[in-house]
């Protein structure tokens, strides 16, 4: 097995692993190089849901995610992130990842790791970028570290109260899925440690954080912009052009996400998530 960093600002790809049978010696390597890199791309995978399962177990225990009308069947475990189309329906999340985000910040408990694991790739576009949170808090003015230090994020799932993202034409039922299935918002700090590295990193993003506990309305607003503007630097970004078989895991508690779109065939795939602890 070999690690191969692909990027100055974090991601490394593991190279000459079977994620099937990896050895308990093998996973500790793995879960350390995870902790350095804070995203993994293992290449030329062959899972089967079970197979998927059971090696995103290692991380933890699994979640099941609140879209539920995009779990795989008989596998709650998996979410289907796809623009597939079955009887009119599509079967999986179309809309994920269409802003930058940690999963599901808007959570008590947000999401520890995710494992996406790709099935179908469009021939051109779908890329998805990470961008590295721990160098985005690390490069702030020390005014706006002393600033953040001791604020609070307010976390929702609700799209409709969000004014930087939109809801997707495909949910006709927002009212819905935004409002009676939508946990309570989450207050989380703008700061958060790392539970295993002690690293500090920002946990805010465009598609979860509404506002800032404490502040007036304006002057929140304000600061979420100098922070979602700051750590989509490109110095701290990496993008992966998915082929299929990849299977990518990411650290949630130091980076967000997105997807860059770009496509009109299909993209199919499946995402294991571990669930997590209370952000500090």
């Amino acid at each position: 097995m070999e690690v191969k960093r692909l990027s100055d600002a974090l991601g490394a790809e593991v190279l000459g692993v079977d994620l099937i049978s990896v050895t308990d010696e093998e996973f500790q390597e793995i879960y350390d190089a995870w902790l350095k890199y804070e995203v993994l791309v293992f290449h030329d995978q062959d899972l089967t849901p079970e197979e998927h399962i059971e090696f995103s177990k290692r991380f933890g225990e699994l979640e099941v995610h609140i879209a539920v009308d995009h779990l795989l069947e008989g596998h709650p475990e998996i979410m289907m992130v796809s623009n597939k189309q079955v009887d009119g329906r599509y079967i999986g999340a179309v809309s994920a990842a269409d802003y930058w985000h940690s999963d599901l910040s808007c959570n008590s408990h947000p999401t520890k790791a995710s494992l996406l694991y790709a099935l179908e790739i469009p021939s051109v576009g779908g890329d998805t970028e990470w961008a590295d949170t721990y160098a985005a808090y690390e490069t702030l003015p020390e005014a706006t570290k002393e600033k953040i230090a001791d604020l609070r994020g307010i976390h929702s799932w609700n799209r409709i109260r969000n004014p930087r993202v939109a809801v997707p034409e495909v949910h006709k039922d927002a009212e819905e899925r935004y409002g009676t299935r939508a946990p309570d918002d989450a207050l989380h700090p703008i700061v958060r440690t790392h539970p295993e590295t002690g690293r500090k990193a920002l946990y805010v993003s465009p598609r979860f954080t509404l506002g800032v506990d404490g502040l007036e309305p304006d002057e929140g607003q304000e600061l979420l912009d100098e922070l979602f503007d700051h750590m989509a630097k490109r110095e701290f970004i990496f993008r992966h052009s998915w082929k299929v078989g990849d299977l990518v895991l990411w650290d949630n508690r130091c980076t967000v996400h997105i997807n860059t779109r770009g496509y009109d065939e299909i993209r199919h795939m499946h995402r294991t998530s571990v669930a997590g602890d209370v952000p500090y």
